[in-house]
């Protein structure tokens, strides 16, 4: 199971444990992710492999 730290908190997080929102834009979508133990944003999971 590939977990990512929280460059927050310092939890790991199970990739189907991140809260996900992702809205629609003109051209694309843009998809943001959180913590869902300290609740802060994470701006670029890939970064966090």
């Amino acid at each position: 199971m590939t977990k990512v730290p929280c460059p927050d908190c310092g939890r790991s997080i199970a990739m189907h444990e991140l809260e996900t929102r992702t809205v629609a834009q003109r051209n694309d979508f843009q998809t943001n992710y959180r913590c869902p133990f300290c609740r802060s944003d994470i701006n670029d999971v890939g970064d966090l492999f």
